[in-house]
């Protein structure tokens, strides 16, 4: 299977399917500019007209620290943005994200421990901060620049899918989100990236020989489940339901197919795109006042 593989992945290239319209390719090393627990001690870092505040505070009982993030204003008056076991200052943060003329400040929180998930608060940084909820999602956000449109976006994949079908952590073909964030809150779209989600779809189909899928319908195959899922779950994802459904008729054992759609439409609905309508901005003036330590203002 693996020479097929390679034949497959060189015919794709010599036809142009492979490496066109291919999704941005994070750094990951860069992408987190300021780390709270990394730097070791405050940190305070410029965005705009304010400063982002990064401090740890001892829990005694647990022996750790948690990270705090406040925003101060030339004032020195602060809210308390977040409160997270790992708090980093993320790549976009300076960058006109919104696309409101204004720097945006984009916050990543990071529980660590067993439930390893991550955490967004978003800000666009004028006279009046607007500020986003909070988001949280299983798998990390990247915000890069969409060459088509010229405006920011957020790459990210529903991490409500992670063990799913009881694969493993590294082997859950996870579902690829874009979102869009502006002054109305974050919303889907990425249905506008059919060619990426396509050249996807035909590399996962190119790992599957003729034969493989064939045993498949016959019996549990490991690895051209995984693969079947990636392929439906790119095409549901990008707004094509009615493929998705028929690459399980056409690739899912018969006897399986209404229970593992279920899960999937189940999954689905908890994971990152039911938070969205949950995630609207909050328009926050600065307090009127400096507070005291232990007394600072929250966001709602």
């Amino acid at each position: 299977m693996r020479a097929l593989l390679l034949l497959t992945v060189a015919l794709l290239c010599a036809s142009g399917l492979y490496g066109q319209a291919e999704w941005p390719k994070p750094n990951w090393q860069k992408v987190e500019q300021v780390g709270c627990r990394r730097a070791g001690k405050g940190v305070s870092f410029p965005v705009g007209a304010f400063h982002v505040r990064l401090v740890r505070v001892p829990v005694p009982k647990i022996s750790d620290a948690r990270c705090l993030a406040y925003l101060v204003d030339r004032g020195g008056r602060q809210i308390l943005l977040m409160e997270d076991w790992e708090i980093s200052i993320y790549q976009g943060t300076g960058d006109d994200v919104f696309g409101d003329g204004r720097p945006s400040l984009i916050l990543e929180g990071y529980s660590g421990g067993e439930r390893r998930s991550y955490m967004y608060v978003i800000a666009s940084l004028g006279e009046r901060p607007v500020i986003l909820p909070s988001i949280e999602n299983e798998a990390p956000f990247f915000f890069f620049k969409d060459p088509a449109s010229g405006e920011f976006r957020i790459m990210t994949s529903d991490g409500a899918f992670d063990y799913f079908e009881g694969l493993c952590h590294t082997c859950t073909p996870l579902p690829r989100v874009v979102l869009e964030v502006d002054l109305a809150g974050l919303r889907d779209v990425s249905s506008q990236f059919i060619d990426q989600y396509d050249s996807e779809i035909a590399l996962a189909k190119a790992k599957i020989a003729e034969g493989d899928a064939g045993m498949f319908l016959e019996a549990d195959f490991q690895d051209a489940r995984r693969i079947v899922l990636e392929i439906v779950f790119a095409y549901l994802y990008s707004g094509r339901e009615g493929q998705a459904w028929q690459t399980l008729d056409e690739m899912w054992p018969a006897g399986d197919r209404e229970r593992i759609k279920k899960l999937i439409l189940h999954t689905k609905a908890e994971g990152i795109l039911s938070r969205l309508a949950r995630i609207r901005p909050v328009s926050k003036p600065m307090p009127s006042h400096t507070p005291q330590v232990g007394s600072e203002e929250r966001l709602p």
